[in-house]
């Protein structure tokens, strides 16, 4: 590692202050101010050149364990210091950036003989989901007086990603009864490769079931639909326009997304998670697939609403979808993503934020949905809707 030598921001405010002396000395004839200036220099001088006589060189593993976590669950920076250097070491202070800088982990290492080896760790914040860079861990020496220091980059930058909460949830039919309060949920059907149906592409078919003398015809790609696919395939949609959300809905509909997600791969369903921001995932199934919908979960944010008329059109699918918004959502798109889902149907998750935004007619249009009140328990609004 190459040490960076500088002068600290105390330094400068000394050679300031032995710069102004000197002038004022030269103005107003005060001899005495001389020898203070000078005195001040020099002891600017001494502590770069004390700084970079230092002898130090240590090696630095760091591991973030583990590197995925959900929310709440405990996250560890694993140290291990060597110093590989012939002399020992002076008092070394680390400091470790967190989330671009926000926070900081901060510590200091006692000085180490030769070929001694030393061990830490400390815990990183997990309370909140997102994607979190750390690092690059810097060490630094300075002298006696904080004039000068030296600083080396030690580990470089690192991330830890932290997944929405899951909730393990049912994910079976719960009423096809059209008069029936509820919508039908998302359920594996029977197997066979029997032809069903044509439909639009959308991304993540297989492009060898793509239906040619029909797409030539509509100028369109149409794929054929095997009726094992159509019973086995969900599509979980997220409403992440910021106008319809706070910050505690945000947290709210993804991890109501990911325990959707997740409980429907576990169950084996196909599963695509898209959102309004973006996010599109395709359809997968198997070990691999919940961790990938995970982590783009992890890194969503809010977006800006597009003024786009139909926002769930990204959707584009007429395998069974689960949409989860708010209560923010307006009555137009709620009613325009109620045929999302097209046969196999859509349901509709809402979270209550609390206002008096929803009219009486909405809720009336709104009464097959599943609704979660303030604060409230998406497992058990989703589980009581199943019953």
């Amino acid at each position: 590692m190459t040490a960076t030598h500088r002068i600290t921001a105390r330094g400068w405010v000394v050679l300031g202050a032995a710069a102004a002396m000197a002038l004022g000395a030269f103005l107003f004839g005060i001899q005495e101010l001389y020898p203070v200036a000078a005195a001040s220099a020099t002891l600017v001088v001494v502590s770069r050149v004390w700084v970079q006589s230092r002898r130090w060189d240590l090696d630095v593993g760091r591991h973030v364990h583990p590197v995925r976590v959900p929310a709440g669950s405990e996250a560890r920076v694993e140290l291990s210091v060597d110093n590989i250097g012939r002399v020992s070491t002076p008092v070394i202070a680390a400091a470790d950036p967190f989330d671009h800088g926000r926070r900081w982990a901060r510590f200091a290492i006692a000085p180490m003989h030769p070929g001694e080896n030393r061990k830490a760790s400390y815990r990183l914040p997990t309370n909140r989901r997102g994607v979190y860079h750390l690092g690059p861990l810097e060490l630094k020496i300075t002298d006696p007086f904080g004039i000068a220091e030296a600083m080396k980059k030690a580990a470089p930058d690192t991330s830890l990603t932290v997944h929405p909460r899951v909730d393990k949830v049912a994910v079976r039919s719960a009423s096809s009864h059209r008069d029936d309060d509820r919508l039908p949920l998302p359920v594996i059907g029977r197997g066979g490769n029997e032809f069903y149906a044509l439909r639009e592409y959308v991304p993540g078919d297989d492009l060898r079931h793509v239906h040619w003398p029909s797409t030539a015809r509509l100028d369109d790609l149409v794929v054929r639909q095997p009726e094992h696919l159509r019973r086995g395939r969900v599509t979980v949609a997220a409403d992440l326009r910021d106008s319809v959300h706070n910050p505690d809905t945000v947290e709210a509909v993804l991890s109501a997304v990911a325990s959707l997600a997740v409980s429907s791969v576990n169950s084996g369903l196909q599963v695509r998670v898209v959102t309004t921001g973006g996010m599109d995932s395709g359809h997968g199934s198997g070990r691999a697939h919940a961790p990938a919908i995970l982590d783009g979960l992890a890194a969503a944010t809010p977006h800006r609403t597009s003024g786009v008329p139909n926002p769930f059109k990204v959707v584009g699918t007429v395998d069974p979808v689960v949409l989860v918004t708010t209560d923010l959502a307006s009555d137009t798109d709620i009613e325009s993503a109620v045929g999302l889902g097209g046969p196999s149907g859509t349901t509709v998750v809402i979270f209550e934020s609390g206002g008096d935004r929803a009219a009486d007619g909405g809720r009336q249009r709104r009464r097959s949905a599943v609704r979660v009140p303030p604060g409230g328990s998406f497992r058990t609004a989703w589980e009581v809707a199943t019953c």
